[in-house]
């Protein structure tokens, strides 16, 4: 089970590294043309989760690989699931339903990754 934990670790570091890359280095006026955000809109919050989502990319894998405070690994995971959730509530609201597969996968993963590590950090 520890090497399959591992395999989703890492999946889910690099599904999240790439929205991450683009949420902080993409312009005002992409984000707008993308429907991201709403020309009278602050870039800011969109950039925070940028941040967010490239430092889960670091404490999904690192914590646990290091064993320095590996609890940090399972919280980044619930943490992803949060994010998971919002995305799904949003996309519903846009009415976007073709993306909520794919969102419910990567909550899945991140649930299974937060159950199975919190649950070897308690032992």
């Amino acid at each position: 089970m520890n090497t399959i934990l591992w395999i989703i670790q890492v999946i889910l570091a690099v599904f999240f590294l790439m929205p991450g890359v683009g949420k902080i280095s993409n312009s005002k006026q992409k984000h707008i043309a993308d429907g991201h955000l709403k020309p009278n809109a602050s870039v800011n919050p969109i950039r925070i989760l940028g941040i967010l989502e490239l430092l889960g990319c670091i404490g999904i894998v690192l914590p646990w690989f290091s064993g320095i405070y590996p609890v940090l690994t399972p919280i980044t995971a619930l943490c992803f699931c949060g994010i998971m959730i919002a995305g799904m509530v949003i996309h519903i609201q846009k009415k976007e339903y073709k993306m909520l597969p794919m969102l419910f996968s990567v909550f899945v993963l991140s649930a299974m990754v937060a159950y199975y590590r919190f649950r070897s950090v308690s032992k």
